[in-house]
């Protein structure tokens, strides 16, 4: 049955009003929770763990960077703000760590998503989203597994398991593929014949205490078992608009589509829209550059590194489909071909003839050759059109762009909440883990992205053109006024109004976060800030 558990507390007044946690229970409305689980809950029987103190211990051990149940719990029962938070005297017991876990496991990974999908629509009504520029990136999570422990699969030949091995999975890697790995194996031992450890890999092992977790390397770093966290961010103000938790041993190419779709479906139920997808070179591909064409998005992801945009030599006419080396000599499209990892690859080659007599011959085609054949992937126009625009202006900042949006999102996510590793097992327990992460990241932007306190005072100011730029220089030169008395200078380029905000203090400082300084360039407007305060959504999205 569906536990309740009542928020009255005498601790409530023994934490101050400033308090994080305090101010986010007066933020947040957790009720919300409540009709997502019940649907999982029998009608009768014993009250379970109320499903909003549960939600809340996920969220503080995330803001706590705590990993571990057991400690989550043994701070909740020190922690006064915390006890405050989640509704407990001090007389009344906390909930077991073991209930904390069989919960979790027990709950599908939907309840999670629509818990984050409701704190993206939080955000979004404080105006912290934008929708139209996503940019997206992923990062190794490091899985509750040791690499000491990997276990050789059963080949496919052995139908009756033995003894050690009736758990192990089946070899599912073609016979080509693992007699390539066994002689890349073989050649390894043959280099470093004295070289302590054994060589493994995802189609011929796995780790009997987490079977969907992959072994996984970097350049530079060792290798383990992890989960592959995909995140989708929002430009504006960093706020994370989609994540979940894939396999490891697949490229991020394979998964940016499901990103794209799960993201733009997210923001659509806000009446958001999404235009713009930025991400690094991990995600290209010809078909993904042709999905997001199709689905009328703008695509910044650069190519990557195997990727040729032209054969030096040779000319390509992208009208008549062929190309034409230094003597005028044509290379005509032949056939469609697949290469070795199964890619389609258009092939061209010349006429013998033609080749026969050249002097460059040799240099071109080589020796045993009859004629010379060139190869492009069947996706050569979308590469090139990509190229294209990164090269702009606007292409060379969406790079930059990406580099200061989503690293220190994924960075915070993995240092500052709890994702170091993850202890739960399995591909759901990750992606519960994932989720209830950027909840507790989002709330955190939301609270200190919130309201200005009332007794705020805005007031628009008609003004011509040269006094805007003498005010701006004067609240840039005089940063102690402006930050004392809480001024924001609004401008729109459009119009010949100037709107000036001051916002009273009454003697303390405002609620909020908002913090800049300077003049800020966006598409549609420019505006000047000279303090510590917060400022409505509507004051910076004129319509």
């Amino acid at each position: 049955m569906l536990g309740f558990h009542p928020l009255q507390t005498s601790l409530l007044k023994l934490v101050p009003a400033r308090h994080f946690y305090q101010q986010l229970l007066h933020t947040v409305d957790f009720s919300f929770v409540r009709p997502l689980f019940a649907p999982f809950y029998s009608t009768g029987g014993r009250p379970s763990l109320d499903p909003v103190v549960f939600v809340k211990l996920l969220l503080v051990g995330h803001l706590e960077n705590i990993t571990s149940d057991r400690k989550l719990l043994e701070l909740a029962q020190l922690h006064v703000g915390i006890r405050a938070f989640l509704g407990y005297d001090f007389a009344q017991p906390l909930p077991w760590h073991s209930t904390l876990s069989r919960t979790r496991q027990r709950l599908p990974v939907s309840v999670f998503e629509a818990c984050f999908t409701h704190v993206v629509g939080l955000c979004i009504q404080q105006g912290l989203v934008s929708g139209h520029t996503q940019v997206m990136d992923s990062a190794y999570i490091k899985a509750n597994a040791s690499m000491s422990r990997l276990q050789p699969k059963r080949s496919g030949e052995a139908s009756v398991p033995t003894p050690g091995n009736s758990q192990a999975p089946l070899v599912t890697a073609s016979a080509d593929r693992v007699k390539h790995i066994q002689r890349f194996h073989a050649a390894i031992r043959k280099a470093a014949p004295n070289k302590a450890g054994h060589l493994v890999s995802n189609l011929t092992h796995y780790s009997p205490a987490d079977p969907e977790a992959r072994v996984a390397f970097k350049p530079g770093k060792p290798r383990m078992l992890a989960y592959t966290a995909s995140v989708s961010v929002d430009a504006t103000r960093h706020v994370i608009t989609h994540i979940h938790a894939d396999l490891a041993d697949w490229r991020d190419s394979r998964y940016l589509l499901a990103i794209v779709d799960a993201t733009q479906q997210r923001l659509h139920q806000f009446g958001q829209v999404m235009t713009t997808v930025v991400a690094d070179a991990g995600y290209s591909s010809g078909e993904n550059y042709e999905h997001l064409e199709k689905r009328n998005l703008t695509g910044f992801i650069p190519a990557h590194g195997k990727y040729k945009a032209e054969h030096p030599g040779f000319t390509y006419d992208a009208a008549a489909d062929h190309y034409t080396c230094r003597q005028g000599k044509r290379l005509t499209f032949d056939k469609q071909i697949l290469d070795r990892q199964g890619n389609p690859k258009k092939r061209y080659w010349a006429r013998a003839a033609d080749c026969k007599h050249c002097p460059l011959a040799a240099e071109c085609k080589g020796k045993k050759a009859r004629e010379k054949r060139l190869h492009h992937t069947v996706y050569k126009v979308q590469y090139d059109r990509m190229l294209a625009r990164l090269a702009t202006r606007v292409g060379q900042r969406m790079r930059q762009l990406r580099a200061s949006t989503v690293e220190p999102v994924l960075g915070s996510l993995i240092t500052y909440f709890g994702l170091r590793h993850i202890t739960k097992k399995g591909q759901a327990g990750a992606a519960k883990v994932l989720y209830a992460a950027a909840m507790a990241y989002n709330l955190k932007k939301c609270l200190r992205a919130g309201s200005c306190q009332p007794g705020g005072l805005g007031i628009a100011l008609p003004a011509p053109a040269p006094f805007r730029w003498i005010l701006l220089y004067f609240c840039n030169s005089h940063r102690s006024y402006t930050r004392h008395l809480g001024i924001v200078v609004v401008l729109l380029p459009t119009t010949p109004v100037l709107q000036l905000w001051y916002f009273a203090g009454m003697g303390r400082p405002l609620n909020g976060c908002f913090f800049a300084r300077g003049i800020f360039r966006f598409p549609r407007r420019l505006f000047l800030c000279g303090g510590n305060f917060s400022v409505p959504a509507s004051v910076f999205c004129p319509e």
